[in-house]
C-alpha cells in the first residue's frame, strides 16, 4: 500500500511517502494527471493512504500572491495544500517514476520547490518497515 504522512518539526517538516515500485507509480501518476488538468486534486483520492495526513493539489501560477510548495492548511493542522504550477508537478512526476523505475532495491527522491521554510516531501522505496505509517505500526 501507498502511504503518507506528515512528520512536523520545528527545523525540517516532511511527508514522508512510502511504497514499492510498483505503488510509487500511483503518486507519478496523480502528478502527471494534475500536469494535465492543473485546478485541485486530493493525494488521498487519487489512491495515497493516511491515517493522518490530508493533502490537496492546488495549481498556482508562479507570478501570483502565494508560493509554491507544501503548506499547513493551518498552524499544527495535518490537512496540507501543495501549490504547485502544473510544470513543477510534471517534473516530481518524473522524479517520482525515474525512482520507481530505476530497479535500484532502495533510495528516495526529495520534491521541493525551494522556497524557505516549505515541507518538504520525501518520496522512498525499500529504506523503511513494509508496515511503517499504517494504524498497526503505530
Amino acid at each position: 500500500m501507498l502511504r503518507m504522512s506528515y512528520m512536523p518539526s520545528d527545523f525540517h517538516p516532511i511527508l514522508l511517502v512510502l511504497g514499492t515500485p510498483e505503488q510509487l507509480l500511483i503518486l507519478a501518476d496523480a502528478l502527471e494527471a494534475f500536469s494535465q488538468k492543473g485546478g485541485k486534486a486530493v493525494l488521498n483520492d487519487a489512491g495515497v493512504f493516511s491515517t493522518d495526513t490530508r493533502v490537496t493539489l492546488e495549481e498556482i501560477d508562479l507570478e501570483g500572491e502565494r508560493n509554491p510548495g507544501l503548506w499547513q492548511v493551518e498552524k499544527g493542522a495535518t490537512d496540507l495544500v501543495w501549490r504547485l504550477p502544473k510544470n513543477y508537478a510534471w517534473i516530481f512526476s518524473n522524479e517520482v517514476a525515474n525512482l520507481a523505475n530505476s530497479g535500484e532495491p532502495a533510495g528516495s527522491v526529495t520534491l521541493e520547490c525551494d522556497v524557505l521554510s516549505e515541507i518538504r516531501v520525501k518520496v522512498s522505496i525499500g529504506e523503511w518497515e513494509e508496515d511503517y505509517l499504517t494504524d498497526d505500526f503505530r
